[in-house]
């Protein structure tokens, strides 16, 4: 076994309070034995605290620097010329493979998410492998006599299943770790591809679901204005199941034949009543890098391929792609959807460097949430009831349900929201398809990082996939690689998307 593999797994997978970590990248390990994190973990009173800290490092994998910027430009929901975060890289065409190195000034799009998730779920896993092998199982304060041995185990999983998910919707492979692994088993395991890892993501939200709905009293904690509990917790974790089987597929086939659909549709007619929307903080820990920069027209931009898309595919109010040497474009009067005008703003001119691709251009922003630009305290839009319904709608469609009753469903925000005459079921199979990934286009882009990208990979619809060349899904790291002894490897350029 090579030392240093050993040492960056149990950084990775254990206890993060053991280390003093110096930078993303560089460490020093103080105490590598067993017993050490068995002795951190010696006070089951201490069980909740632990727990309850893995939701904020969640949410940093998934929703601040480098991800949500350069995914949504990759995607086209968003555009954006500047080189921060990656996203002139992802963006320009025709694309280029992601540069996997351990010098690639951007290459924290990759890093932060792989390092956060993995220690969100190696924190988790610890607390739940010491209170089986210490405490029998249970989680009592010996202080208190408190029992909270329910609580630890339905938070426990819900973030196991939140951090496995995004690391299967993210990267091609990853560690499917969790707590029945010792430490030493940690350091030996090897990576499964992106299947194996969203099924067992899967398998922890339902278990926690279970212990939720078995548990009325049962809160999931620590995200702030989400004090869900019971059934309504349960909910939450089935339709996030959801979300993560659905949007895990590569392509369009897998879409249409390695789905489980009726998984699917099982979890979300069970799934959530309300959004799922956390309140900022003010930029402490609960905020969203697509609310701030991806709402200011200097720094991003609605892709013009979105602009043309809500057009309905029209050259003369909305040509794509954008002409080259058009310094700005006219403001469309009369847009086919009202959304254009009340989620986006127009802007007479354009701010990005021609030089760099006049693709990037668009005189829209997005600023649909503008009110969150003032305190960073609103509500956050993450996984709301519309997007779990088009999920549900999907579903019913691919496994031969009601196309009355999936139209329904695309009609409350495509007729409520942005104008447009409503579907009557009488329409095809795959229209009413692509009317679903237009809607999660248009509603949802800038609600998780990542969305975009997810909802064009997983389109049956032709003109709605991803460009050729876009990467699929992210290679695992180089500095994991390195530390392994494997040559790095990547995605991107066509013929090489996966």
């Amino acid at each position: 076994m090579n030392m240093k593999f050993l040492l960056r797994k149990m950084w990775i997978l254990a206890l993060p309070a053991m280390f003093l970590v110096t930078s993303c990248d560089d460490l020093e390990v103080e105490n590598l034995n067993a017993a050490s994190i068995d002795d951190v973990l010696g006070n089951p009173g201490d069980f909740p605290s632990l727990i309850e800290g893995t939701y904020i490092r969640w949410w940093r994998a998934i929703q601040q620097d480098w991800v949500g910027m350069p995914y949504t430009v990759m995607a086209q929901g968003g555009s954006s010329s500047w080189g921060n975060w990656g996203m002139q890289d992802l963006g320009t065409i025709p694309r280029n493979p992601i540069q996997n190195t351990l010098t690639y000034g951007n290459r924290y799009f990759m890093n932060n998410p792989w390092a956060n998730l993995n220690g969100a779920l190696g924190q988790i896993n610890e607390v739940l492998r010491v209170m089986n092998d210490n405490f029998d199982g249970l989680a009592v304060d010996p202080q208190t006599g408190e029992d909270q041995t329910n609580f630890v185990l339905a938070n426990a999983k819900t973030v196991q299943g939140l951090a496995l998910g995004h690391l299967a919707l993210f990267f091609d492979q990853a560690y499917p770790a969790d707590e029945s692994y010792s430490v030493v088993e940690l350091a030996e395991l090897d990576f499964a591809p992106y299947t194996e890892i969203a099924a067992l993501a899967v398998q922890k939200l339902e278990e926690a679901a279970a212990i939720y709905e078995a548990n009325p009293s049962v809160v999931m904690r620590e995200i702030p204005g989400e004090a869900r509990s019971g059934a309504d917790a349960a909910r939450f974790c089935r339709s996030y199941a959801a979300k993560i089987i659905a949007y895990s597929s590569r392509d369009a086939n897998e879409t249409a034949s390695q789905v489980d659909w009726a998984k699917v549709l099982q979890l979300t007619s069970n799934g959530l009543q309300s959004d799922f929307s956390p309140q900022g903080d003010g930029g402490s820990a609960w905020w969203t890098r697509l609310l701030v920069n991806g709402q200011l027209a200097l720094w991003m931009r609605a892709s013009q391929r979105l602009v043309n898309e809500m057009e309905g595919g029209n050259q003369t109010t909305a040509p794509y792609p954008w002409p080259d040497g058009t310094a700005s474009l006219p403001r469309i009067t009369s847009p086919r959807d009202a959304r254009l005008a009340d989620y986006f703003t127009y802007n007479s001119g354009v701010s990005f460097q021609a030089a760099r691709g006049w693709y990037f251009f668009s005189n829209y922003n997005f600023s649909r949430e503008q009110e969150y630009l003032t305190a960073y305290a609103t509500r956050m839009p993450h996984l709301t009831f519309n997007e779990s319904e088009l999920l549900r709608a999907e579903a019913i469609l691919r496994t031969g349900g009601s196309k009355a009753t999936a139209a329904e469903i695309i009609n409350r925000t495509r007729v409520g929201n942005g104008g447009i005459a409503p579907l009557t079921g009488a329409e095809s199979v795959d229209q009413l398809l692509r009317e679903i990934t237009y809607e999660r286009l248009v509603e949802f882009s800038w609600d998780a990082a990542g969305s975009t990208w997810f909802f064009r990979r997983t389109s049956t619809a032709n003109d709605l996939q991803l460009l050729e060349g876009t990467p699929r899904h992210l290679p695992v790291p180089a500095f994991e690689l390195d530390l392994r002894g494997v040559t790095p490897y990547t995605y991107g350029g066509a013929g090489n998307e996966r």
